[in-house]
């Protein structure tokens, strides 16, 4: 078992929100450039491009950031099974305001506290504001939030191992349902084994 320290996510990350440019305002759409994530799109799980594109009028004119490559996104809010959910950025982008970006900083890696993020899906759900579809997340709530975080290390150890499960399952893809099924079970197994960190006695 890896040795590791409890932080909450707001010590080793900068949590930022969206906002979303007045839809009414071709010239804050109209031919833009700079991606703009909807919190619908999280279920790409990896995000190399987004559906939908700001100007820089429009940015200029809203409270959206952008952010870096390998930042963590969680949906604050959505329908049905949208909030709680997580995705981990490969591009520049920008969000809507039911998104919270987590930058990394020096001591977490994006991915580890992705994988992880990822395995505490129905946590994240049980502590929203709320139930159903009314719950949100917050930043208030995601910021005391407490992870384990072991040596940059092991997180990397950990990161490459469920890595090339992820890529398994994309690799068979357009295999059978069954088996696809079954190489998902057997990821969520390795994932939950990998991160479930437990103190030892004495």
């Amino acid at each position: 078992m890896f040795g590791y320290v409890t932080v909450e996510i707001g010590e080793v990350c900068q949590l930022i929100t969206g906002a979303t440019p007045d839809t009414k305002k071709n010239e804050y759409w109209e031919d833009g450039n700079i991606p703009w994530l909807s919190s619908g799109e999280v279920s790409k799980k990896r995000i190399k491009s987004t559906d939908s594109f700001i100007t820089e009028i429009g940015y200029k004119n809203s409270s959206t950031t952008l952010v870096p490559p390998q930042t963590v996104v969680i949906a604050l809010a959505g329908q049905g099974k949208t909030r709680g959910k997580v995705a981990i950025t490969e591009i520049e982008l920008c969000t809507n305001q039911s998104l919270c970006s987590m930058v990394c900083g020096d001591l977490i890696l994006p991915e580890y506290l992705y994988f992880y993020l990822d395995g505490k899906y129905e946590q994240l759900r049980a502590i929203s504001n709320g139930d159903g579809t009314r719950g949100g997340l917050s930043l208030r709530l995601l910021r005391p939030y407490k992870i384990p975080l072991p040596s940059l290390e092991s997180q990397n150890h950990i990161v490459l191992v469920l890595r090339r499960f992820e890529q398994l399952i994309n690799d068979i893809s357009s295999g059978l349902p069954a088996e696809i099924e079954a190489r998902k079970k057997q990821y969520e197994y390795y994932r939950d084994k990998l991160l479930s960190f437990k103190e030892k006695k004495g």
